[in-house]
């Protein structure tokens, strides 16, 4: 059994993607399998993924860190306005983050730190007032998501959360795929010559 995984996740290897941090990048057999109940849009995110928090590369937490005053314009009274209380404490070995370190941001009662009322990532939106690319401070993974590199394997992260919305919800009879869902976080991940290749292996593998 071992080696017949081993021998699937050469044969989807990608080799076009523009995650230079990651030599060997393969597929995980669950992004070709996954199907999405009809109606799914990313769209209809609402932010409830972010509960327990996300997962920055320490890199992204020393960009973020050095936009305090920008990102305290658009803060809500409610959310955490202090920088020393938006990450852990400590830092963890991870190959599949550019410098190969991680830190996760603090979860408080109403999600993820940067989470504002309505379920939207604060560093995006003041990105975005401010006429800046909308994801210059945004943490990778969180544009990413459903999408997401585990171990080196491209997947799509199937967890299960209560009261998440039509979004990205896992559904075994579902009529919709992952390139149906997630073009632009595919596009977002790989790049286009990487979302290609991956769509041409997606096809072989029907």
């Amino acid at each position: 059994m071992k080696y017949q995984i081993i021998k699937e996740a050469m044969e989807h290897l990608l080799r076009k993607h523009h995650l230079s941090h990651i030599s060997e990048l393969k597929v995980g057999e669950n992004l070709f399998k996954h199907r999405f109940s009809t109606g799914c849009s990313m769209s209809n995110c609402n932010g409830v993924c972010c509960k327990l928090g996300v997962y920055a590369d320490v890199r992204e937490r020393d960009k973020i860190l050095s936009h305090v005053d920008l990102i305290h314009k658009y803060m809500e009274p409610h959310q955490e306005h202090n920088p020393e209380r938006w990450f852990d404490a400590d830092e963890s070995d991870d190959k599949d983050f550019p410098s190969g370190r991680a830190i996760g941001t603090i979860a408080m009662d109403y999600g993820c730190v940067f989470l504002d009322s309505a379920g939207r990532c604060i560093l995006q939106k003041a990105c975005t007032a401010e006429g800046m690319p909308p994801y210059f401070l945004k943490p990778f993974y969180c544009v990413a998501f459903p999408v997401t590199v585990d171990h080196g394997f491209l997947i799509v992260d199937d967890v299960e959360l209560e009261n998440r919305p039509p979004c990205c919800i896992i559904d075994p009879k579902g009529s919709l795929n992952v390139f149906d869902v997630c073009p632009t976080e595919l596009e977002y991940v790989l790049g286009r010559e990487g979302a290609e290749e991956l769509r041409t292996l997606f096809n072989s593998a029907k």
